[in-house]
């Protein structure tokens, strides 16, 4: 083919060199080919007059020139993702050309973050996707990662729950490791942040685009940071134009989407039990009918506004922007506020050689937390008995097993969280040559959390009034120095990057309850006036992450691509050997349009890419875990006579020299495609990733050990997936338009092994760990899911259920419990995780009226549903409640964790839709637009809780033998140890946005 072209040149070349010259009425026209986006110059585009086979290629400056018949009249433009154009040239010798992007995908001309610098979305070579404004889901968004959630193949977002404090559970293709938080890495205009949950303070309405980085050839140029993947935040900026002014806000109505089946007054007092038994000690009357659930809930509204004012002149440019968010919770006593100022500048000058960008953000938040042990209580009071007494008080009463006035222990319980969050950033660049640029950038960020909890004396528990105040400081400083080389020479692009960078973490903390308080009204106060109970706790660490890292890209032709990274991260977190870590990748890409099948006309472009890169993982441990540590021990007699019993102190962590990165290694393979005249593109991904020596503490012998578990590196897991993602112009006129797009994603994730040898010759044999619980009455938080070698994470190892016997005894594997030896019946195995995910968008415009709605679902699923087993059974009455279904369900037996309760999740969620008008043309706006939105409309499932996507941790975190995180509650629906579940909402909302000239 490569010679078939040459051929045609040469042709053209002689043809021109001998016919030309003889034609006196020929004309040569000039010009130069630049990108509508940016501005740049661009080489290899073709230029062709129409008719005819006459043209040439844009040099590497973007500049052409081209000898034309005086009858030519019209040049065709083209190049591989952006629309093709035709120029008239009637009467002109020179002209200047700005090509714009196509509409769709990979055709699309957009600008994306990599990482220390942006490629053209058309150049990647890494798995990366981009999620623009455009694509956002709509209505009530307060949480930005609802703009995201269900639409990049890979992301999978779980907001296990309605509470507006809750932040959302996010895992990048599965999870990586056993230990530590599985967020990935948030960067905000280049600037890290140094927990995820700080990304949910910021105002959706100040982000203009997501860049996902998801395998590790993409990720490992941020080395240890990026385990977990990357997302990239840009928020908006202001442009050197006349000023804006913006206005976005809307108000929303929700409620509680779903409730539990529970029996009503006369339901319950027609049992045997509670004929049997009445129940008469708390103020019960049969004329008495109390909905517990719906006396701890409300109608919530939230409302949320942005104003941004923006513009700049001669090199300036600048944005700034006020949020103000009010979100009440659907039940009681919940609410979250947020007050947020972002303000970004860049100043050009040196005849734009020299380039300062400064960015300012401030968010305060002030949280209204929600006592989830308290949401429990509904289960466990009965409709006949009243919320309040006869005088109007609250009735205070104890009937047992958490078996409380949920309404009063909601209303009753002050606890409030005021966050502090500010980040200050500066960037400077001065480009020494054309292609040579010199820079520096700067940040800190300050988090400051305050905690301001009251609990009352409660007469039925006869339990103290307690206050606890606790102030938590996570303050950061990061600096880099950085080089950028870009240069084009002939069909070859090279872009080089080098950075020098060093950041510092620090946190301090300081806690302080009393009980018994003598003037309940001050709150946490003053608490000097009551006992001071338990002791008072604070700390103080510190870590330090120093960096070097480089990369090359390289472009052939806008054919061949390549790219090499490496990044040198330093620790000191680990040993102080082991401290220093190597991550490098390298992509390779082919774009086959501009061979294989350049020919194929309904091919618009097609690039298969392949690469491979090893990342590094810190995030589970500590800031001293390489080290030995001691902590206060027992009371010992110091025989002084003095009657003074001093503390001792003990060893709780022994020493691991040899402690070292967790390291995950990816491999990726990639095709991306733009079809049918750019009507339809997406793109797929296989990867294969393989997370080694993997941090958790392992059992070791004491002595000579004087902790019987250290913090080591032992073990592997592996993830496997395929991704895929689609858009599609279906209908594309002058009127309407109608574009779809879904994602898929199938995901295995295995434990490879946990056994293995210590740098110090121990060996250790870890069969499995347990992580997650059973809890209720009864049931002895008893562990259901283990980390075990060979199966997914969270597998479920449980008793099969096979029915009952003849008096309504629960059965597994064919006998009662009573029947095993030991009452221990046999256990299973079951894996719980998604077989996929997907999600599905439709976005109709007509005119001046759009129309969307967005589709999310998960297949394969199943979820353990605690909250049945704890109550669906009729053994707990009549001193509390159950549901109907225990009633003719025939079982009779005390409830015994097992596969019965463990129930097909899978669902279609319609997660958003919206309609809107745009207002064109009215005298003192640039725009206005209108909408009304709905969230959470319905969901389709076999699952019988109130939602099959359920949280995926508990409040009550801790590290078990292991060092893993516990009260990880993945796959089980609801923790009555402290972490009932907070319901899910359907959100009506309308809103409006404005832009005034």
């Amino acid at each position: 083919m490569q010679l078939k072209n040459l051929l045609k040149v040469s042709c053209f070349a002689i043809f021109c060199f001998f016919v030309m010259p003889a034609r006196a009425q020929n004309r040569v026209v000039t010009g130069k080919v630049t990108d509508s986006h940016d501005g740049l110059p661009m080489p290899g585009v073709s230029i062709v007059a129409k008719g005819s086979t006459i043209g040439t290629n844009t040099d590497a400056a973007g500049a052409f020139k081209l000898s034309l018949p005086a009858s030519a009249n019209t040049l065709v433009v083209s190049f591989i993702g952006y629309a093709k154009q035709e120029v008239d040239i009637t009467g002109k010798t020179t002209i200047n050309i700005s090509l714009v992007g196509s509409a769709t995908a990979l055709s699309e001309v957009q600008i994306v973050s990599v990482g220390y610098g942006s490629q053209r979305k058309k150049d990647l070579t890494g798995a990366v996707s981009n999620i623009s404004a455009k694509d956002f889901n709509q209505g009530a968004i307060i949480n930005p990662l609802d703009q995201v959630q269900g639409k990049v193949a890979g992301l999978v977002i779980t907001q296990g729950g309605g509470d507006p404090n809750q932040s959302a559970s996010i895992r990048l293709r599965g999870q990586t490791s056993i230990s530590g938080n599985q967020s990935p890495l948030f960067v905000v205009d280049g600037i890290p942040l140094d927990d995820p949950s700080q990304f949910q303070n910021i105002a959706p309405a100040d982000i203009a685009s997501y860049d996902v980085l998801k395998d590790a050839s993409a990720t490992a140029i941020y080395g240890s940071r990026g385990a977990n993947g990357v997302i990239i935040v840009n928020t908006k900026k202001g442009s050197a134009s006349k000023s804006t002014v913006d206005y976005n806000g809307y108000v929303g109505i929700s409620n509680q989407s779903k409730y539990w089946d529970l029996l009503n007054t006369a339901e319950y007092l027609a049992t045997p039990q509670a004929k049997a038994n009445p129940q008469k000690q708390q103020g019960e009357t049969d004329d008495t009918n109390t909905d517990w659930q719906r006396a701890i809930a409300r109608t919530a509204l939230t409302h949320s506004n942005n104003v941004a004012i923006s513009g700049g002149a001669n090199g300036f440019n600048y944005r700034a922007s006020l949020n103000f968010q009010n979100q009440q919770g659907v039940i009681i006593n919940s609410n979250k506020q947020q007050l947020g100022l972002r303000f970004n500048a860049e100043q050009k000058a040196l005849n734009d050689k020299l380039d300062i960008q400064l960015g300012i953000s401030n968010v305060n938040t002030n949280r209204s937390l929600t006592n989830y042990n308290a949401i429990g209580y509904v289960f466990n009071a009965l409709p006949t008995i009243p919320v309040r007494n006869a005088d109007g008080s609250f009735n205070d009463y104890g009937a047992g097993y958490n078996a409380y006035n949920p309404v009063l222990y909601l209303t009753d319980t002050y606890n409030r969280h005021n966050e502090y969050l500010t980040n200050i950033n500066a960037s400077i660049n001065y480009n020494l040559l054309p292609e040579l640029k010199i820079g520096v950038t700067g940040s800190t960020t300050r988090n400051n959390v305050q905690t301001h909890y009251f609990i009352p004396s409660f007469k039925a528990q006869n339990s103290n009034s307690m206050a606890v105040n606790s102030n938590y400081n996570n303050n950061s400083y990061k600096g880099d120095i950085h080089i950028n080389y870009d240069k084009t020479f002939g069909k070859h692009s090279i872009s080089v990057t080098a950075v020098a960078e060093r950041s510092v973490f620090n946190y301090d903390y300081f806690f302080a309850a009393a009980q018994q308080l003598l003037v309940p009204q001050s709150l946490d106060n003053a608490l000097g006036s009551g006992l001071i109970f338990p002791t008072p706790d604070s700390y103080k660490e510190q870590y330090q992450l120093s960096s070097l890292l480089g990369r090359v890209n390289y472009n052939y032709d806008n054919r061949f691509y390549a790219t090499a990274s490496i990044r040198r991260d330093q620790s000191s977190k680990f040993g102080a050997n082991y401290q220093v870590g190597y991550f490098p990748a390298f992509d390779l890409a082919y774009r086959l349009k501009r061979d294989l099948v350049n020919d194929v006309e309904w091919i618009n472009d097609l690039k298969i890419r392949a690469g491979y890169g090893q990342v590094g993982n810190a995030n589970g441990i500590g800031d001293y875990s390489s080290l030995a540590l001691v902590a206060l021990g027992k009371k010992y007699y110091d025989g002084s006579g003095s009657g003074s019993y001093p503390g001792s102190y003990s060893p709780n962590q022994n020493a691991n020299p040899y402690l070292k990165w967790e390291t995950r290694i990816g491999r990726n393979i990639g095709l991306d495609f733009s079809l049918f005249n750019d009507r339809l593109s997406g793109d797929f991904n296989y990867y294969n990733d393989r997370t080694n020596n993997l941090l958790f503490a392992n059992s070791v012998p004491t002595p000579p050990n004087f902790v019987s578990t250290t913090l080591s590196n032992v073990g592997s897991l592996t993830n496997k997936g395929i991704e895929l993602a689609l858009t599609g112009q279906i209908i594309k006129g002058e009127g309407l338009n109608w574009t779809a797009s879904g994602n898929i994603n199938f995901v295995k994730t295995r434990i490879a092994n946990l056994s293995g040898t210590l740098a110090d010759g121990t060996s250790v044999k870890t069969s499995f760990i347990e992580v997650g619980y059973a809890q209720g009455q009864g049931l002895s938080s008893t562990a259901i899911t283990r980390f075990v070698p060979g199966y997914a994470p969270y597998v479920f190892y449980l008793p099969h259920y096979t029915g009952i016997n003849a008096q309504g005894v629960e059965l597994f594997d064919g006998k009662t419990v009573a029947d095993y030896p030991g009452q221990a019946p046999p256990k299973h195995y079951i894996d719980p995780s998604p077989k996929f995910n997907y999600g599905i968008n439709n976005s109709f415009n007509y005119k001046n009226w759009s129309l969307s709605f967005f589709l999310r679902g998960v297949y394969g699923q199943k979820v353990f549903n605690n909250t049945l087993l704890d109550y669906e059974t009729v053994t707990r009455l009549p001193t509390t409640n159950t549901t109907r279904t225990a009633l003719t369900n025939g079982v009779t037996s005390n409830p015994t964790q097992s596969d019965r309760w463990l129930e097909n999740a899978s669902y279609l969620r319609l997660d958003n839709a919206s309609i809107g008008y745009t207002f064109k043309q009215i005298k003192g706006l640039n725009s206005l637009r209108v909408f009304v939105a709905a969230n959470n409309l319905f969901v389709i499932t076999k699952y019988r809780g109130l939602d099959p996507e359920v949280s995926t941790s508990g409040s009550t975190t801790g590290t078990n033998a292991q060092g893993v995180t516990t009260g990880n509650q993945s796959y089980i629906d609801a923790d009555y140890g402290g972490y009932a579940y907070y319901p899910k909402t359907r959100t009506f909302t309308f809103g409006t946005s404005v832009s005034f000239k």
